[in-house]
């Protein structure tokens, strides 16, 4: 019997077999569809940004940061510089198409850009597997240090001061992440403020940055408001905060800005933090008509006008602004962080308050909400013009971004 049954399997597998070489009517071979192809393009993810020496676009920054160097008759030891680029990575993974964006210093955005120019190739981006040409912002931050012993000879080097958001290894705190920290900092805050100071359950974003050597510098008191007393507690907590282990990217340290909401009060213990509370950096982040946040300084820029009383007088100064980008892609929770005055605090928080929606990010396939930090510079250029009618972008006058 078990003959008969393994005769019957083997018949049953020539026949089919016979059937996959069976001519069909029109007297070609019956073809099996080949998906070969589909298979490798399905292995893609729908879209992916171009990658340098196998890493981030950031890795880029950090090998150009590295190569610098700025002759010792020249530069001094703690220069700085800020230089925004743009340029292509085209089909074939080669930079193109350079060109300066931001720069307060010509020689330091001349260098920058003869260090770029020597890019060696990138991997280009893809869109359902195929190479794709894509556009790509990125501004440099960096000081001048003194060189490694025995090469004074190749001058003073660069080291990067830019704060990043994304990295391949981000911060830890003691030997894990944001939820260990917000423990240590109920903790903390509850023995400075005494147990049931708080009657009411309030929750804090608490902005910080990591540095490289792992202290926290936390975001600026702000200027024109008084803290309450949570908020001089909370201060005080993280001025004395344990070190942290700080965020690398392509196995080097980097300085990270973090957000992370912290309740405080009754119920804080077992506060959620997954969908009301805003991220910093998303799967798919949120866009501005097809660009990210440098667009929006764009279209910032266009938007706000220098105050002709600051003119006058000739106030200059850095604005720093949050706001988040909710699930509906509006602009939502806009404050002022940082200002030189009240007059340029107005000029920023109206130019939120009415700007077009933004395509909202993801994050695990659902829509969520996202945090951004903007900084816009107001400055005043040597013999600026202006007269006193209605204020508005005055000749001479410049924002940077």
């Amino acid at each position: 019997m078990k003959r008969l049954t393994a005769w019957a399997v083997c018949l049953m597998s020539l026949h089919a077999a016979a059937l996959a070489e069976e001519p069909v009517k029109n007297g070609s071979k019956q073809e099996t569809p080949d998906r070969s192809a589909d298979v490798a393009v399905s292995l893609w993810p729908e879209e992916m940004g171009p990658s340098f020496q196998g890493g981030r676009p950031e890795c880029f920054k950090l090998w150009v940061i590295r190569s610098l160097r700025f002759p010792v008759d020249r530069y001094d030891v703690g220069d700085e510089a800020k230089v925004g680029v743009a340029f292509t990575i085209d089909r074939n993974g080669r930079l193109t198409g350079l060109k300066v964006t931001e720069c307060e210093e010509r020689h330091f955005a001349d260098r920058l850009s003869r260090e770029i120019a020597l890019s060696p190739m990138w991997s280009p981006g893809r869109k359902k597997g195929k190479p794709v040409k894509t556009e790509l912002e990125m501004r440099f931050v960096f000081r001048l240090v003194a060189p490694p012993a025995g090469q004074e000879e190749l001058g003073l080097c660069a080291e990067d001061c830019d704060t990043y958001t994304t990295a391949d290894r981000r911060p830890s705190f003691c030997g894990g992440g944001p939820d260990e920290f917000r423990v240590w900092v109920q903790r903390q805050v509850d023995s400075l403020m005494g147990p049931g100071a708080l009657t009411e359950p309030r929750k804090l974003i608490l902005r910080f940055v990591v540095e490289k050597d792992g202290r926290m510098t936390p975001a600026p008191e702000p200027k024109y408001r008084d803290e309450d007393a949570l908020e001089k507690a909370v201060r005080g907590v993280l001025t004395a905060a344990p070190a942290w282990t700080p965020a690398t990217i392509a196995g080097e340290r980097v300085r990270f800005g973090a957000s992370i909401p912290v309740a405080f009060g009754p119920g804080a213990a077992g506060a959620e933090y997954n969908d009301r509370d805003a991220y910093q950096v998303v799967e798919i982040m949120p866009k501005f008509f097809g660009g990210g946040l440098d667009k929006f300084r764009s279209w910032v820029m266009a938007e706000v006008k220098y105050p002709l009383d600051m003119l006058k007088l000739g106030v200059q100064g850095r604005v720093v602004a949050a706001f988040v980008v909710d699930k509906e892609g509006r602009i939502t929770m806009a404050e002022i962080l940082k200002s030189p005055h009240p007059q340029f605090s107005e000029e920023v928080m109206h130019a939120l308050e009415r700007a077009p929606r933004w395509t909202p990010g993801s994050q695990d396939g659902e829509v969520v909400r996202v945090e951004f930090t903007l900084p816009v510079d107001f400055k005043i250029r040597p013999g600026t013009q202006f007269s006193t009618g209605a204020p508005g972008r005055s000749r001479g006058s410049s924002r940077s971004y």
